[in-house]
């Protein structure tokens, strides 16, 4: 297997493909992956549940895998992160991570692991396992039980703390963002949080403060719609705990009745209606975006397209460029608050109403930006179960966002824009959703790109 040209894309999707699935590859992977582990123990069947392909960088892998005794029996579950590289960066030196690890091993997080990563420099492969990351060096601490009963109850939180919580990595990907989920069981009965972690205080502290105020707006304007207010801040551990939200995500139940998925739809468009007619103070301490730096970011997200389908690529740039020239043409309005993520698996389903999650990605831009990035979600779930009715799930929705301000000219220029955004958007999604390391990754990419090319068309004809 010849790396410089799989990281090129030379060696195109099959390339991406051995690297992932070959069995000389995994061979390898298994191999490696024996010797980090204690003698006594074996790793089960690998799970790849991620991959990102950054052409003429680097190749990543996420899998969890069971890990067995002896007698075959399942011990724990693992989590690993495997890199390919042409050079692999050395900005994360040997000692830090080797501290870190004897954090974790002091700890009690490596009853099964020998060690938490291993280099192959011949072969420019990193693999690295939970909880080891040396740009979230906190990772360790806060996956540490007896560091979590402390920080709970300094933080308040009820809890007896007669036994220590149970920690799961619901979200391993080191250098970019970790989740973990909290069991607590004591005589009040079990309870779950979800740690959410930053790079930094100030980030931790700027989302806390974000998603309490928008839960705030949302309670004093129901709408049937809430939010999922944190527990708590850590700010020394620079992390968000949020309480467990019940409820079953909006994605999972797009084939309902049509009724009832208009109802929700309709909910949905003037809650967030609600939202962007909130108080300037939701705006404290938000991140500005614009449709320019929009577009910046899903180029740089095709960057795999270009490299495995150049046809592909070229038709996402045709749609970018015209995309910009259009949105540059129509009538422009201040900047709001906006949630900048609004999808269907951040809005859960509940007997009592709908729950809004996610509160920590809000921007100030467009306010078009939401309802295009919703229009766009929901037609790509449409498309991916292959269920009918994407265009009247779109109208109950904007029927709910424009309630009694149909004729509002700023309603119906900012519906112009969220068309753009709709279309720019779902290009994203198909650049990020996709699975790479599935086969039919190149037809199912090229033909989402062409649809969105063909609503382009479409919206430049009204």
């Amino acid at each position: 297997m010849n790396r410089e040209d799989i990281l090129s894309g030379k060696a195109g999707l099959a390339g991406i493909h051995r690297a992932l699935h070959g069995q000389s590859s995994r061979r390898l992977l298994r191999n490696e992956v024996q010797g980090m582990l204690r003698p006594g123990f074996h790793a089960g069947p690998f799970h790849l549940t991620r991959a990102k392909f950054k052409p003429g960088r680097k190749l990543s892998a996420y899998f969890s895998f069971p890990v067995l005794d002896g007698a075959g029996k399942v011990c724990d579950a693992a989590h690993l992160a495997v890199t390919w590289e042409n050079s692999l960066d050395e900005s994360n030196a040997a000692d830090e991570r080797g501290q870190l690890q004897e954090e974790a091993s002091r700890a009690g997080l490596m009853p099964v692991q020998h060690t938490l990563w291993k280099d192959l420099r011949e072969r420019g492969i990193r693999l690295q396992m939970w909880p080891l990351d040396p740009k979230f060096s906190h990772l360790v601490q806060l996956g540490n039980p007896s560091h979590v009963a402390g920080m709970l109850s300094s933080l308040g939180i009820a809890y007896t703390g007669k036994h220590l919580p149970i920690i799961t990595p619901i979200r391993y990907r080191p250098g970019e963002r970790h989740v973990l989920r909290y069991k607590l069981s004591d005589s009040g009965g079990e309870q779950r949080l979800y740690a959410k972690l930053y790079k930094s205080e100030q980030d931790a502290s700027r989302a806390f403060g974000v998603a309490n105020r928008v839960v705030d707006w949302l309670d004093a304007n129901p709408q049937g719609l809430q939010g999922n207010r944190p527990a708590a801040l850590s700010q020394e551990d620079y992390a968000i705990l949020y309480p467990h939200a019940p409820g079953t995500p909006l994605s999972h139940q797009l084939d309902r009745s049509p009724r009832w998925l208009a109802s929700q739809l309709k909910v949905i468009g003037r809650a967030l209606s609600t939202m962007h007619n909130g108080p300037e103070s939701l705006q404290a301490g938000l991140k500005e975006n614009t449709f320019t730096k929009e577009a910046k970011v899903v180029k740089r997200a095709s960057e795999h397209i270009q490299a495995l389908l150049p046809e592909t690529y070229d038709t996402i740039l045709n749609i970018l460029d015209t995309l910009q020239k259009c949105y540059a043409d129509l009538p422009q309005e201040k900047p709001t608050f906006t949630h900048s993520d609004f999808k269907a698996d951040h809005l859960l389903s509940t007997p009592q109403g709908l729950t809004l999650i996610d509160l920590d990605t809000c921007t100030l831009t467009d306010p078009a930006l939401d309802l295009g990035k919703f229009l766009a979600d929901l037609e790509w779930w449409f498309t991916l179960k292959g269920i009918s009715g994407v265009e009247e799930a779109h109208a109950e929705l904007i029927k709910g966002y424009q309630g009694e301000d149909a004729a509002d000219p700023m309603i119906t220029e900012r519906l112009r824009r969220a068309k753009l955004f709709h279309i720019l958007i779902l290009v994203k999604i198909v650049a990020r959703r996709v699975p790479i390391y599935k086969k039919e990754w190149g037809t199912k990419t090229a033909r989402m790109v062409e649809r969105a090319a063909q609503e382009l068309n479409q919206a430049i004809k009204v």
